[in-house]
């Protein structure tokens, strides 16, 4: 009996950690989302990239050029001695690896 009410005990924080961890996770993808302009708009049901959007998201990576990338306070640009120097989202930069990247 008592090592049922341990195992059903066990199993329910199993299953509250794994929601929080998803949850977590699904926030992540959105922010990311967010920052390429993917996501829809809330209650104004506009999509990120429309034009009447104050705070359209820019998409770093279309960006080619340092000047540009550097205009943009939400973009970083990011140089490497392994791949071309592109232009990256600040919370995309900020995951890239130190050892490949140097990023302004």
């Amino acid at each position: 009996m008592a090592n049922t009410l341990i195992r059903t005990d066990l199993i329910a924080i199993l299953v509250l950690l794994l929601a929080i961890s998803l949850s977590k996770t699904q926030h992540s993808c959105l922010v990311l989302a967010n920052d390429r302009g993917i996501a829809s708009g809330g209650a104004s049901g506009r999509a990120f990239g429309s034009k009447k959007d104050s705070n359209r998201a820019v998409d770093c990576r279309e960006i080619s050029s340092r000047s540009q990338c550097l205009q943009s306070n939400k973009c970083r640009w990011c140089r490497s001695d392994a791949i071309d120097d592109m232009c990256f989202s600040s919370y995309e930069a900020w995951r890239l690896p130190q050892q490949v990247f140097s990023c302004d």
